[in-house]
């Protein structure tokens, strides 16, 4: 999601927007969709986020309008949304449904104008991490272009285990979910996307470890690096699949408990699992709350060969009031916006600022006074900086580097071995989903 309209649009705004706005009144309507609980809704006498920016709107433009915020499930039930018709001014959609949008001719590309720092309302492109401004600009779909032509990020972060400190070392390796010990003692996610590439992640891992090996030794660029970890963990050939379907067996036949969202509280408990493969948004959620709740200790522990970047980002549909909504996307970019946000909703926000940086210091630095063995330095530089990328050094207790800090802000070294993994044409959705149904069926 990325910008908003400066004061002085305001005189034509409406004037091409209005045919394009869906609207049972005189005010207009934004037609927004996102997920559930994935937005600051307010609480008591404090306005929601929605509130607030139809406000701003108003005092911005001199014009009402009216946000109409849809929630949905998940990206496939999105996706069927539009080809059943439904339109949409700003969609919220995952990195490789915004791939397969694109790919389709479904989406706006965001104007050059969005992207102008210089002017006063765009706060996502004066805000947006450097690390993020840089993946969406490298990043590319299949035509070519660039992801940040299309999309806008939102909220970001990897996929890891989140484990008890006993399996903590075994967990550094993706073959942990086929680990006897942890049999009917461990979950996974019930979706073919996850999963397959939990899969990719036990095959090629040997192959993954040797090519960080060389990028650490300085035998290959970053560029080229990233360039394989995409191609590997993005490889859906039929002979890879069928490796990767035994693999995923294996897992299965070791009882892990399949699950999307279902088995948080239990996990939280801390009585019948010991690993639970997860978002890290999610993983979040699930120390805090065992640690408040039951005194259970978790750590994060993403796995050493390679693991998944994962991003939502704001794009508009064809047709879009294109106006209203960069306006919406640079007024949560805000970076006191991004911080409501991220403290709603426990995931990372792509947005940074002076604001975000000390939000993250106040919640994760360590207490005044506190041991130095007791403590380590965690260096966000690379996600908060630029020019000026060493200001950005929190001394954290030594925990946080495997705990909660680590699963919202991973360290630059465990960044570098992030992989986007492509969308599924229609081939292989069909083959992947054959794939799962005789895995989740044995």
């Amino acid at each position: 999601m990325k910008k908003i309209i400066s004061a002085a649009l305001a005189t034509s705004l409406f004037a091409s927007a209005l045919p394009v706005l869906a609207s049972c009144s005189k005010t207009p309507v934004l037609r927004v969709a996102s997920w559930e609980e994935y937005i600051d809704e307010g609480e008591g006498d404090r306005n929601s986020m929605i509130e607030d920016f139809e406000a701003w709107y108003e005092e911005k433009t001199g014009e009402k309008i009216k946000v109409e915020y849809i929630t949905l499930d998940d990206n496939e039930t999105m996706y069927n949304k539009i080809r059943s018709g439904e339109t949409y001014d700003l969609l919220c959609p995952s990195e490789y449904m915004i791939m397969k949008l694109q790919s389709e001719g479904k989406l706006e590309k965001y104007p050059e104008s969005f992207f102008d720092t210089s002017a006063e309302d765009n706060y996502y492109a004066k805000n947006v991490s450097t690390f993020i401004k840089e993946t969406f600009e490298n990043g590319k779909n299949k035509d070519g272009s660039s992801w940040s032509e299309y999309a806008a990020g939102y909220m970001w972060g990897t996929t890891g285990f989140v484990v008890k400190s006993e399996y903590a070392e075994a967990a550094k390796s993706w073959n942990v979910i086929t680990n006897s010990a942890l049999k009917n003692r461990a979950t996974a996610k019930n979706n073919v996307r996850d999963s397959y590439f939990m899969g990719l992640g036990m095959l090629y891992e040997t192959e993954l470890t040797a090519k960080k090996a060389e990028y650490e030794a300085g035998t290959i660029d970053l560029a080229a690096y990233r360039a394989f970890l995409n191609e590997k963990m993005s490889d859906t050939s039929a002979d890879t699949m069928a490796k990767v379907k035994e693999l995923l067996l294996s897992a299965k036949n070791n009882q892990i408990r399949l699950e999307t969202d279902d088995a948080k509280d239990e996990v939280i408990k801390g009585d019948n699992y010991d690993l639970s493969y997860q978002w890290s948004g999610d993983a979040v959620y699930i120390m805090d709350l065992a640690k408040e709740e039951n005194n259970v200790l978790y750590d994060y522990v993403i796995p050493e060969a390679s693991s998944n970047l994962w991003f939502d980002g704001w794009v508009m549909m064809n047709g879009a009031n294109t106006d209203a909504a960069t306006a919406f996307v640079n007024f949560i970019s805000k970076p006191e916006n991004a911080v409501r946000n991220c403290d709603y909703v426990g995931y990372t926000p792509c947005v940074g600022g002076a604001e975000m940086f000390e939000y993250i210091s106040e919640k994760y630095s360590a207490k005044e006074g506190a041991a130095e063995e007791d403590t380590a330095l965690y260096d966000l530089g690379y996600f908060f900086g630029g020019s000026d990328s060493g200001n950005y050094v929190l001394t954290v207790p030594a925990e946080q580097l495997h705990r909660q800090l680590f699963a919202q802000f991973p360290d630059a070294a465990t960044k570098d071995r992030l992989a986007v993994m492509s969308y599924f044409d229609a081939d292989v959705n069909s083959r992947a989903n054959k794939m799962w149904q005789e895995v989740k069926g044995a």
